[in-house]
């Protein structure tokens, strides 16, 4: 396993990731945010990803946290959008 702390990331290219056939080859991004403010994160992340640098890889996984938790607001955060039942333009008025 590779360990990792906060303030490391890498990125590893072409690697395999399972025994069993038929699993293609990909890249593995790995990251931990250093220690800001005396604060630190619990774990760090890995992602396995076929974007070809650490970069494009965190940048893509941040994007998809805020997707993620904008959904969870509208579905079932607060908003219960889907058990309003509206009509497209009543939905649209309650979002804004």
């Amino acid at each position: 396993m590779l360990g990792i702390v906060p303030g490391v990331s890498f990125f590893l290219e072409d690697i395999q990731v399972t025994k069993q056939q038929g699993f293609s080859r990909f890249n593995l991004a790995g990251y931990y945010p250093r220690k800001y403010r005396g604060k630190v994160e619990p774990s760090g992340w890995y992602l396995l990803t076929n974007l070809s640098s650490l970069k494009a890889a965190l940048q893509a996984f941040k994007q998809r946290s805020g997707i993620e938790a904008m959904f969870k607001d509208c579905k079932t955060g607060g908003y219960n959008l889907e058990a309003s039942h509206t009509t497209n333009e009543r939905l649209i008025a309650l979002i804004l």
